[in-house]
């Protein structure tokens, strides 16, 4: 099962970080950081629709 993880936030919590360390176990999974001055949008829906799961956090 392929996670894509997007990311709203520059800055990930401790929270977070456990919580992505937990869902990604075992897992193949991709990042995406929605927190940069241009977000090539087109690939980010290539990349959902590559993954089985998608998880955005904030």
């Amino acid at each position: 099962m392929k996670i894509l993880h997007v990311m709203r936030s520059a800055e990930i919590n401790d929270d977070v970080k456990k919580l992505k360390e937990i869902v990604s176990a075992d897992r193949e999974n991709d990042e995406f950081n929605l927190a940069v001055d241009s977000p090539d949008y087109a690939k980010l829906v290539d990349m959902v629709w590559e993954a089985d799961q998608t998880i955005c956090w904030w």
